[in-house]
């Protein structure tokens, strides 16, 4: 089976980059067939279930599809693409589509669509047993069914206005989300956030059924950060307030680090250096995380990148605007 990941572009890179992680993390086995900013699309025999639980990790990704077929913008194409992938399932049908070109219409397209697959299928917008998922792009055309919807929506509803204790210099929990995922997790697996302010990190990472640690200089933050693990319902969680060079008092050997680095304004580093802090960061997450496992670190500055690889090496990294006036630099590294 070919799967279609529709992809958000809200990033060049990492909307794919996630779903591959997401991949490794749930074991499943695949081919790369494309590879682009606006889809992957893979081969694969994995199972409904995993797919449906690769949909509740995702956030930069829309839907999951099953591959109809892919080919050229051209209506002739088109039309026999249709005609040699038949669709063998009964039922309504409704032919939803997201045009990304701004020079391809869409109306032929779906209407050469229409002519094939709602033939022996009624039409239903409301409520169709097969929802036929159409992609648009400037080159192709990409034509699915739809197997599972990522539900996005739940991202913005623990945005941090909604949580019982929150810092505004917070990342959005799809960006957390994401992060998380880049360190491939995998369910009960250990995963530590050294700096984990009010929390967001720990929240989607308890969400899909990590093992949570969480540390913080400031006794307040982790007092506050127990508060939003409680009000979600997340019970598998330790907190400790700690020094970052004191960490491995605490802990040792965990599957993951994601956190996002203090920036030096607006955040306390109790008037320490930032490039002695982000060494002294490095150094004690390097102690504590086991060999060859991930680690996602946000740093405030790209020159800071080659402090981290001092202790490690540099698989991945990307910039990322997370505030209108604030740029985060966030670096995948392996122990």
């Amino acid at each position: 089976m070919k799967l279609l990941f529709e992809l958000s572009k809200e990033h060049n890179t990492l909307p794919k980059d996630e779903a591959l992680s997401c991949l490794k993390a749930e074991e499943v086995v695949y081919n790369i067939v494309v590879s682009n900013e606006n889809v992957l699309v893979i081969d694969s025999d994995t199972t409904y279930d995993k797919i449906e639980r690769l949909a509740e990790r995702l956030s930069f990704t829309f839907f999951i599809d099953e591959l109809l077929f892919s080919c050229s913008t051209s209506l002739d194409e088109i039309k026999k693409c249709t005609k040699s992938n038949i669709i063998d399932r009964e039922g309504s049908i409704a032919i939803n589509y997201k045009n990304r070109s701004n020079s391809v219409d869409s109306q032929p397209i779906v209407r050469a669509l229409a002519e094939t697959y709602t033939k022996d299928n009624p039409v239903n917008l409301d409520n169709p047993d097969i929802e036929m998922r159409v992609l648009i792009t400037d080159t192709n055309v990409y034509v699915g069914l739809k197997i599972v919807e990522v539900k996005r929506s739940l991202f913005e509803k623990r945005k941090v206005q909604h949580r019982p204790f929150f810092s505004p210099i917070s990342l959005h929990p799809k960006l957390a989300r994401t992060l998380v995922n880049l360190s491939s997790i995998k369910k009960n697996e250990k995963l530590l956030d050294p700096f984990c302010g009010t929390g967001g990190i720990l929240i989607e990472a308890g969400l899909i059924g990590a093992k949570i640690i969480g540390s913080d200089i400031e006794e307040k933050m982790i007092e506050g950060c127990k508060k939003t693990l409680d009000f979600y319902k997340i019970e598998d969680y330790e907190l400790f307030c700690s020094d970052i060079g004191e960490i491995n008092n605490y802990i040792s050997d965990v599957d993951a680090i994601v956190t996002d680095l203090p920036y030096g304004k607006s955040t306390t580093t109790k008037g320490e250096n930032i490039n002695g802090l982000y060494d002294r960061a490095f150094e004690n997450i390097a102690k504590v995380l086991k060999k060859d496992g991930i680690a996602v670190v946000g740093l405030s500055n790209k020159n800071m990148i080659p402090i981290g690889e001092r202790y490690f090496s540099l698989l991945k990294k990307y910039e990322c605007r997370v505030h209108r006036s604030l740029t985060r630099y966030f670096e995948v590294y392996r122990k």
